[in-house]
């Protein structure tokens, strides 16, 4: 039997969609007050396994335009279906199906479910009934809605507890933000922690911070930076993180980036800087950068962090620590157990030298 390429699509779709919001995506639109009550109603049904088989189908339906509504899909169990599914959604700290490996096969759908209708399921019936009355749109809404909802229920193990804040001193947090810079991670826990830094301070005044996988910037060109910032949707400034040695050879491609997005100041956040002799002395940073002829801001990231573990309050300064590792350990963006275990140890060495 030939592989139900769709189901892999589906999949796909779904993760992505999951990682968005896992991100910082927002719902751009609600579905319908029926189709939402619909889909309520399988994300709070008692069982893991139909709450996870409901929103597989819900995404199914936006990608198998021929599909009845009705019959399982082909292809729906095994490792390109069911299984992975879950697998990547256990990778994600996804909840709301409990860690279910299989769906399918715990729903009972064996082999080929050629017989098998969803809307004589009492699990599905309503649900399935619904799911093909709905127009197009409203199938996309619902889909995104349910990806939304999965995604709030990740839980991860934060590594910094709610320590008080005569622990997360500026002096104390400077140490700590200093230990997890030095950590060979190939820029992701640097670029993760400024990311996490500015989004706190920056959800003071309204404005949202979103981050991207280390490479994103480099090799896609897709992005305005390794860190966005917005105001209402719109792109406001853009910052690039960089502990790589040979990144002033680069400040030619942060110009286009500018000019192509049209913002008016850029941020390279660096190490060594403030040791540079090209850089360190501000009337070296004026010869450096005037052939660009662009408001180009460069701060060590050592200076960088000293400013904002001065400017925010203890509860600020752990909520960005826990934020550094929510990045860390979204796929998407980073994923890697190895950088993942050296930033928890660090943490875990300043609390012991702390208490």
């Amino acid at each position: 039997m030939a592989r139900n390429t769709l189901v892999e699509i589906t999949v796909d779709q779904i993760l992505t969609w999951i990682d968005k919001f896992i991100e910082g995506e927002k719902l751009s639109a609600l579905p319908s007050a029926g189709a939402r009550a619909a889909v309520d109603a399988q994300l709070t049904h008692s069982s893991n396994s139909v709450r996870l088989a409901s929103l597989f189908l819900m995404f199914y339906s936006t990608v198998d335009e021929n599909w009845d509504c009705n019959s399982i899909p082909t292809g729906i169990r095994g490792q390109y279906g069911d299984k992975r599914l879950a697998t990547e959604l256990g990778l994600r700290n996804i909840t709301l199906h409990n860690a279910i490996t299989a769906f399918g096969e715990n729903l009972g759908w064996k082999g080929n479910v050629t017989a098998a209708r969803l809307k004589g399921d009492s699990r599905f019936g309503a649900f399935a009934t619904a799911l093909s009355t709905m127009p197009k749109q409203d199938r996309q809404r619902a889909a995104e809605y349910m990806a939304a909802r999965f995604a709030e229920s990740r839980k991860i193990v934060a590594p910094l507890p709610p320590v008080g804040d005569d622990v997360l001193t500026y002096a104390r947090a400077r140490a700590l933000f200093y230990s997890l810079v030095a950590i060979p991670s190939e820029g992701n826990i640097q670029q993760f922690l400024v990311a996490a830094l500015l989004s706190e301070h920056r959800a003071r005044h309204g404005l949202e911070i979103r981050t991207h996988h280390v490479h994103a910037s480099d090799k896609f060109d897709t992005t305005a930076g390794d860190i966005e910032e917005f105001r209402d949707g719109e792109l406001v400034r853009a910052y690039e993180v960089t502990v790589r040695p040979d990144w002033k050879n680069r400040v030619g491609d942060f110009k286009k980036k500018m000019d192509g997005v049209g913002l008016s100041k850029y941020t390279i956040i660096a190490s060594n800087v403030r040791d540079d002799d090209d850089l360190a002395a501000p009337a070296e940073m004026i010869k450096f950068l005037l052939p660009y002829e662009r408001d180009i801001a460069v701060v060590d990231i050592h200076e960088f962090l000293d400013v904002f573990a001065m400017e925010l309050t203890a509860s600020e300064l752990r909520q960005a620590v826990n934020q550094t590792y929510s990045y860390l350990t979204t796929p998407s963006l980073c994923g890697r157990a190895d950088i993942i275990e050296r930033f928890s140890s660090s943490v875990s060495g300043w609390l012991d030298d702390v208490s």
